[in-house]
């Protein structure tokens, strides 16, 4: 348990460190840009910083170097590229001349090219190694259960549809691909199916989903109201016991003792809490289906003390809140539900998450009564914690994607207009400007806060490689917005000197100071708007659901 509880601790600790480093890189990187592109083309550098908030600095060449205490990046400061100035001076005080246009467009292009640059060098790792996917790439989602009443069930979509085009396209996607392809549509989504061999359309205009999954349900999107029979594909370890058994890789999951999986994690929950009875697989192999029998082996565990398990994970704050059920373990089979509050241990208050622990850790497997507050209603529930006893039979998840760098910066890029699009469509409707509807707003944005959050939990809750990934996304991401052809933006600098380029002059100096202010104004009230729902998300769900609440009554 101390060990298990170091580990994580670790964990934790080696996430934060690489949000630390790779969101700095992202950030040092694009100001590296900018810095060698104005010393190639001869402007007046004050300084170039290494982190925030200086604490030691040397003077080389007349740029002052700096290291500050704060990694988040760094900065450089070019005053000769600030085309808002009446009168241009260096940090001693002394007048410069503007930069020529071109200069001063080849310096404002470095710090998002070096982005992308970045971007495309990161991502040459994973193309390399791969990353993991929540499904296979699909080219047909069966509909394994549709929602009564909602758009897709009103429209026609029933349970074992194959869906086999989206918006007249054919597709090879994973699940989460295919939601996002929905989510980000513009006005009414199309699905061509498959029904007992003939091909029908189904139309229909999404709407927010408040059952989506984990957090999603917070942000009010469009979330599918469908559920996909996602394939489940089998790739035995060499010499394992699945390979013993006959499973070959490739082979697609139809039953495992009759039961039928259409989530990985429960598939291999039940695997891994199963214990050692001898499995029957039945297997699709080349449109033949094959049955393998399999015999799981347990994973010794070296520690001298016997856990105890009830099988539900729990919401990390107060009141101790059940979050996912392994449907195999005591808990769910006693009738525990997600979202239950446990206030109660055999009669004993749970006042704390650390008295949960301390009152499961003490429980050698004998009966518990568990009091929860269910909605309004108080129950007991009787439940015996089971010895954690872990098998396996050698099966891998072989769910890998190795996106080559190209086809990552242009998935971020399709993002990114998509998004971008949603966002104008929303904003347009509202001023009717536009009948066309999108689930996409304002709320939905990112700032640093909630990009440095994605960025640990990529890699706390699954791997580097998914780090890494997010990292290239941010890269090209931060590239694609400060090209944007705003003011006090790289692409408001270039869009100026292409301007004074192409008519030998320069727009006003007012114009462009009044320029600046608003979108300076309109920057800092979009990144506090967004920041709020970034730590919103940060907040623990009682006082998220409290703001959903206030938020319905307003309306």
């Amino acid at each position: 348990m101390v060990w298990n509880t170091i580990l994580d601790y670790l964990s934790m600790a080696g996430a934060f460190i690489f949000m630390i480093f790779f969101f700095g890189s992202c950030v040092f990187v694009h100001e590296l840009g900018h810095f060698l592109a104005a010393k190639w083309r001869g402007l007046h550098i004050d300084a170039f910083s290494i982190g925030f908030k200086k604490i030691w600095g040397k003077k080389i060449n007349g740029i002052e170097y700096r290291i500050g205490w704060l990694p988040l990046g760094g900065y450089v400061e070019l005053p000769q590229v600030d085309s808002a100035q009446e009168e241009i001076k260096a940090a001693d005080g002394t007048v410069l001349p503007q930069a020529k246009p071109f200069d001063r467009l080849v310096t404002a292009f470095a710090g998002p090219f070096f982005n992308i640059i970045y971007g495309l060098l990161l991502g040459c790792l994973v193309w390399w190694i791969g990353i993991p996917q929540d499904s296979p790439k699909m080219r047909e989602i069966a509909v394994a259960s549709v929602v009564e009443n909602s758009p897709e069930y009103t429209a026609g979509l029933r349970k074992g549809d194959k869906i086999v085009r989206i918006n007249g396209r054919k597709f090879r996607m994973t699940w989460a691909e295919f939601a996002k392809e929905i989510l980000l549509s513009i006005g009414e989504v199309e699905l061509e199916v498959e029904r007992n061999g003939k091909l029908q359309t189904v139309r229909y205009t999404p709407k927010v989903n408040p059952n989506a999954p984990g957090n999603l349900k917070y942000e009010k999107i469009a979330w599918p109201f469908f559920e996909p029979d996602i394939p489940i594909e089998l790739y035995p370890e060499k010499g394992s016991e699945a390979e013993k058994g006959g499973i070959m890789r490739g082979d697609l999951l139809v039953s495992v003792n009759g039961l039928k999986f259409t989530d990985y994690s429960d598939f291999f929950q039940f695997i891994t809490y199963g214990g050692a009875e001898k499995l029957i697989f039945e297997v699709k192999r080349e449109d033949k289906i094959v049955k393998c029998e399999v015999i799981p082996f347990e994973i010794k565990n070296n520690s001298p003390e016997k856990r105890y398990l009830l099988g539900f994970n729990y919401v990390p704050q107060m009141p101790m809140t059940v979050g996912k059920l392994n449907p195999y373990m005591p808990a769910a089979k006693a009738g525990l539900r997600s979202g239950d509050i446990i206030e109660k241990w055999n009669n004993i208050a749970v006042d704390s998450i650390e008295k949960y622990m301390e009152l499961s850790k003490a429980n050698k497997g004998t009966e518990v009564i568990l009091g929860i507050k269910r909605g309004n209603e108080f129950m007991e529930i009787s439940v015996v914690p089971q010895e954690m006893r872990l098998f396996t039979v050698g099966l891998a998840i072989g769910l890998k994607d190795y996106p080559d760098p190209i086809q990552q910066f242009y998935a971020t890029l399709d993002m990114s207009f998509k998004s971008l699009r949603g966002l104008l469509t929303t904003v347009g409707n509202m001023v009717g400007l536009t009948k066309e509807t999108s689930s996409i707003q304002l709320r939905h944005m990112s700032g640093p806060a909630g990009i440095a959050d994605t960025l640990f939990n990529a890699v706390h809750q699954s791997s580097i490689m998914t780090g890494i990934y997010f990292v290239v996304v941010i890269c090209f991401a931060l590239a694609i917005f400060n090209l944007m052809p705003l003011p006090v933006l790289d692409g408001g600098h270039i869009v100026f000197a292409l301007i004074e380029i192409i008519f030998r002059k320069p727009v006003p100096k007012c114009i462009v100071a009044v320029l600046s202010y608003i979108f300076i104004g309109l920057l800092v009230l979009l990144m506090l708007y967004v920041s709020f729902f970034d730590l919103l998300r940060l907040a623990p769900s009682s006082l998220r659901d409290k703001f959903e609440k206030t938020e319905q009554i307003e309306k």
